[in-house]
């Protein structure tokens, strides 16, 4: 079969379905060579592997929204029918308003807006509210990340639950353990200011991940004497204005990362002390997931889908539990038993998210057809 795979979401940053989505494209030619896959790319992303045939995404001087859902309904169609590709499969949930006879497989990572409410505006809450289910109705079958995710899509999209099928994500395999050289340690603090020891944070910063909380937590761990930084990577997303004063005010316990590549963010999973994720909700939680196959203790929040990514292989809290997040935080840092017993059962639990466990029953799905 010829599958198609939307691929426009490579042109962003640090985002969980764009990260996804490049492991998934670097991945999958280990686990079918049987179909023929076409990827609908910008014209201005690499085109390394010979495995995919590209089809090239113009770029264009409308606006963003506007021109995506033009080549999504007006152009796509066209080239699909062109090259003659039997499943249209998108990680970003929007198919064509119009189908012949194509495949739809669609993922859905999450229900952040209904879940979450309070943490979007209206209008983007009622832009998906429009575009989402006829999506839904037009796709042969969904996928989403995790179990929970499951759930929560059954529940406030009214589907059937035989028509979605959960797949862990998994991380790439640069994620891993490193012994860092005095040298290389040293080049990686001057360039990103970081102290000896720091707790890690990785993902939007926005209300939704919860960094008020990590703030408290810090007041806490303070109150007790104990005066650790907190590194922040990730890009501005909603409400960061409201803590923008915050990382201002307090840049002697707080620091923020924002452009960091691939390579350097893991150095500095391998790097931290400890990783810190109290988010209030998660459709799978890529960043636990990356600091515990690189070994780092892990501190999260017991709620969605964490439970089943974080497992027995880190420490989970209520979400608004801070003095017990600050408890833990103090136990990890003068234990050292303690310390290293959590870093194995981190390494341990990474292990059981594969790129064969997804990739191979995605394939599967495709070959249903």
């Amino acid at each position: 079969m010829r599958i198609g795979i939307d691929a426009r979401l490579l042109s962003t940053k640090i985002r969980g379905t764009a990260r996804y989505l490049s492991n998934l494209i670097e991945y999958l030619p280990q686990f079918d060579q049987k179909n023929e896959y076409f990827i609908f790319q910008y014209e201005n992303l690499p085109r390394e592997n010979n495995f995919y045939t590209y089809i090239p995404i113009k770029k264009s001087k409308l606006p963003r929204q506007i021109h995506e859902h033009y080549w999504l309904n007006f152009v796509l169609p066209n080239l699909i029918t062109k090259h003659k590709i039997d499943i249209f499969f998108t990680p970003y949930i929007f198919v064509p308003m119009f189908k012949k006879n194509w495949k739809n497989v669609i993922a859905i990572h999450d229900v952040l807006t209904k879940v979450c409410k309070e943490y979007y505006t209206f209008h983007y809450r009622k832009y998906l509210d429009i575009m989402v289910p006829p999506s839904i109705k037009r796709s042969d079958k969904i996928i989403t990340v995790s179990r929970s995710a499951k759930e929560d899509i059954v529940k406030f999209y009214d589907i059937d639950p035989n028509n979605i099928e959960y797949l862990y994500h998994w991380t790439n395999d640069k994620y891993r353990p490193i012994d860092l050289s005095s040298d290389e340690k040293k080049e990686l603090r001057t360039k990103y200011g970081l102290p000896e020891k720091f707790i890690l944070f990785v993902s939007v910063l926005e209300e939704r991940k919860n960094i008020t909380g990590i703030f408290k937590v810090s007041d806490i761990l303070l109150n007790r004497g104990i005066n650790i930084k907190i590194v922040f990577v990730g890009r501005e997303g909603f409400g960061f204005d409201k803590i923008a004063d915050t990382f201002n005010s307090k840049s002697d316990r707080f620091i923020r990362l924002i452009d960091i590549d691939d390579k350097d963010l893991v150095s500095i999973y391998n790097l931290a002390t400890l990783f810190f994720f109290p988010t209030h909700y998660e459709g799978f939680g890529l960043p636990p997931l990356e600091a515990m196959k690189c070994g780092l203790p892990v501190i999260a929040s017991n709620n969605s889908s964490i439970p089943e990514v974080v497992g027995d292989g880190g420490i989970l809290g209520e979400v608004n539990n801070y003095e017990f997040f600050a408890e833990k935080i103090a136990l990890l840092l003068s234990d050292n038993n303690y310390y290293s017993s959590l870093k194995q059962k981190a390494i341990k639990q990474a292990e059981k998210f594969t790129a064969e466990n997804h990739l191979t029953k995605l394939v599967n799905i495709f070959n249903s057809f």
